[in-house]
């Protein structure tokens, strides 16, 4: 007997509910409120996320900042009800506000938590490991959600006294043989991506943080559900499972059609554009928060000396940035760090010389809080060296590598530095091209310098494996827009100074 479901998927909408990106008040064709205008659900169909979706968006910040105005309800799990979510998965980012947070959101849904390696210490948060969704035409689907294992070397250790976040891969495989049992189809959700390349089986990553292939390769999952690297991946039959991704922002979403006859199971998926449109409601009842959202945005938070233009990625990683000096200046004030370092997001950017908070959150799209490590010459040279592999030169022109373009864009893996000056030589091959290395104008002589960075490029993430080794001076658990913000704040006219960078020999 022929038996037919289908399930819309989203992931990393990062608190996107509005059709907007806040870098401005336009109407973009994104936002959670315009994809589920696109679900139509019957008793055979399901509705999934694959998680990041307290952290990101100026609403979501905003949503967390005053949750004493939302003494009961979590007006994002609101929206997630009224499109009849039936299951969602954490992200390793819906963890960064710490174990109430993630509570109070997860038992205001009424679809279920599901995150088999992820341990709730209190249980208050009504984390189930796997669940069988048994469908109106007979058809059960068992799935199991896991977050990438990573959490546990990015999070604040306080975020993750009441929750243990176990090996990810091994979750999955345990709760596999646990839903073969009991399931028509098995499906994991995994808030992690590909650690290979998907059409060659090229290895792009060893860190661990992304298990997607191998989950593919050694499982044997129907459907395999990833997130967290933000690329649209197109549904594929892959080892005998089917597998996409979406990109980040709730600027799509996935439809699968499941056929299963005769205990064989056919699927095919499409990834669909979130749209212009969107229903009525809940969008109109929650106005009255997007509008609180946009004023607080638009509020003059400090001035600059002088605006900065706005430059490409190249000619600022070529030339330095004056934004990234401005974080970095940041940085070393509330550090007291001998250097500093700092990665931007993908979007070329500049400041107004009158800044308000929709001005940080453009240029700063990040959520980072800070480490200061201990680092020595031959750390400083392999951590420049990653930095140096950023350009290429391609018919006598300098341009990008493919390295930070595929197989997705990475320029926030390009970080510019304060407090030294080092001399690169791009006609030198990768891996040799750092030449001299001065701080305040002299050699390192063997010395050991304090370095500060964000949490995330701290833990070794995006091809910075050598700060892994290093010992951790200190935390501080202040996120970086609000260290800019008190900043603005506490200096009435800020002048952006150059403190060293990079010199192209």
């Amino acid at each position: 007997m022929k038996k037919q479901a289908k399930i819309y998927y989203t992931s990393d909408v990062h608190g996107y509910l509005f059709p907007t990106s806040y870098a401005d008040k336009e109407e973009r064709p994104m936002g959670l409120f315009n994809c589920i205008s696109n679900f139509k659900k019957d008793g055979n169909t399901l509705v999934f996320d694959g998680g990041d979706t307290l952290q990101g968006a100026p609403l979501a910040a905003y949503v967390t900042s005053h949750g004493g105005d939302f003494p009961e309800k979590d007006p994002i799990a609101g929206v997630y009800n009224a499109a009849g979510y039936d299951a969602v998965v954490p992200g390793n980012h819906d963890f960064n506000f710490g174990y109430d947070r993630l509570v109070k959101y997860f038992r205001a849904l009424h679809g279920v938590c599901l995150c088999a390696n992820a341990r709730d210490l209190e249980g208050r948060g009504r984390i189930s490991s796997s669940h069988i969704f048994t469908l109106e035409n007979g058809l059960r689907l068992g799935v199991t959600g896991i977050v990438t294992d990573h959490v546990n070397v990015w999070e604040q250790p306080e975020n993750l006294e009441k929750i243990r976040i176990t090996d990810a891969f091994q979750a999955a495989a345990e709760e596999l043989f646990r839903l073969k049992l009991q399931s028509d189809v098995t499906i994991c959700i995994y808030h992690g991506g590909y650690e290979c390349d998907l059409d060659t089986g090229k290895v792009l990553s060893t860190s661990g943080e992304n298990v997607g292939y191998r989950i593919l390769k050694e499982l044997d999952y129907d459907i395999l559900l990833t997130a967290h690297q933000h690329m649209s991946v197109p549904g594929r039959e892959l080892f005998r499972t089917h597998t996409l991704q979406l990109a980040a922002n709730a600027v799509q979403y996935a439809r699968l059609d499941l056929r299963f006859e005769d205990g064989k199971l056919k699927v095919e998926s499409s990834i669909c554009p979130a749209g212009p449109f969107h229903e009525k409601e809940p969008y109109e009842s929650l106005l009255p928060l997007e509008g609180a959202v946009q004023e607080w945005l638009d509020a003059d938070i400090g001035r600059l000396k002088e605006p900065v233009p706005e430059k490409g990625k190249l000619d600022m990683a070529l030339y330095g940035s004056a934004v990234a000096d401005f974080f970095n200046q940041v940085q070393l004030e509330y550090s007291g760090a001998d250097i500093s370092c700092v990665g931007l997001g993908n979007s070329s950017i500049g400041l107004p010389d009158h800044v308000t908070m929709r001005d940080l959150v453009r240029v700063y799209p990040f959520s980072n809080t800070l480490a200061v490590l201990e680092v020595k010459e031959e750390t400083l040279r392999k951590a420049l060296e990653r930095c140096a592999r950023y350009f290429t030169i391609k018919d006598g022109n300098i341009e990008i590598s493919d390295e930070f373009l595929k197989p997705k864009v990475e320029h926030y893996n390009y970080d510019y530095f304060a407090g030294i000056t080092f001399e690169v030589d791009l006609k030198m091959p990768v891996g040799s091209r750092v030449k001299k290395i001065l701080y305040k104008g002299r050699p390192l002589a063997g010395r050991s310098f304090s370095l500060c960075m964000s949490d995330y490029r701290a833990s070794g993430t995006g091809g910075y494996e050598v700060y892994r080794e290093c010992r951790i001076l200190k935390r501080i658990s202040t996120e970086v827009p609000q260290m800019a913000l008190d900043y603005l704040r506490k200096h009435p006219v800020v002048e952006i100074e150059k403190n060293g960078g990079i010199i192209l020999l």
